[in-house]
């Protein structure tokens, strides 16, 4: 009987839901592509630090896009925005974000040298850069945003992107935990086609987001 039960939980569309937003998300927050960057900013300090700073990341990450989730619209509508300008100018985002890391092009996997240079002699790394703005930046906050217009208010499809947040959040950890190991089991061309799987995925989401977002706009004006 529970076997049943759970079978026909999986195939209701609110598990689509969190499915097709746990992708959206792993795609663009890219936690795979931040190993590189992490390891060079840990790698003067103990296993202990790297951990620590792995589980506060992650910790920030879910609390800054669990923030834009529940707040992201209402600050948007403060300042007058429609939800339709919303999907489109967020999915604009995720698709360039995309299209930058399909092409090895993405700007938020690098630091600058100065950036390096302030993040290694900096005490506490999890919030700036590894949080914000290297895991959760512009185009993860876009995604949150944009999934956020797609329910009606606080309900089942908000608390299942919610878990989809969390979910990001914990698979994050872990990848940032293991990656010293996990680096040089994938090498740099499974790191790059990795990468390119993401950006592809990640322009996909975005595309959808203006799509969804015209067509609104076109039933607006019918």
């Amino acid at each position: 009987m529970l076997a049943i039960i759970h079978i026909k939980f999986l195939e209701q569309p609110l598990f689509n839901y969190f499915l097709g937003s746990f992708t959206s998300l792993f795609s663009v927050v890219n936690p795979l592509g931040m190993m590189p960057v992490f390891l060079a900013l840990t790698s003067e300090h103990p296993i202990e630090y790297r951990q620590l700073m792995a589980r506060k990341a992650s910790l920030y990450v879910i609390a800054i896009l669990g923030f834009f989730l529940f707040a992201g619209t209402f600050i948007m509508s403060f300042f007058g925005f429609s939800l339709i300008s919303l999907r489109i100018a967020g999915g604009l985002i995720v698709m360039r974000s995309g299209f930058n890391l399909l092409n090895g092009t993405d700007k938020s996997v690098n630091l600058s040298d100065q950036g390096k240079l302030e993040a290694k002699v900096k005490a506490d790394i999890s919030l700036t850069p590894l949080a914000l703005p290297l895991l959760s930046g512009p185009g993860s906050i876009a995604t949150v945003i944009s999934l956020s217009t797609h329910t009606n208010g606080i309900g089942l499809h908000t608390l299942f992107i919610l878990l989809a947040v969390i979910a990001i959040g914990v698979i994050s950890f872990i990848i940032l935990s293991v990656s010293q190991k996990l680096l040089p089991i994938l090498g740099r061309a499974g790191l790059e086609a990795v990468t390119k799987i993401m950006g592809f995925i990640a322009m996909t989401v975005g595309v959808q987001f203006i799509i969804t977002g015209v067509e609104l706009l076109f039933q607006e004006m019918s």
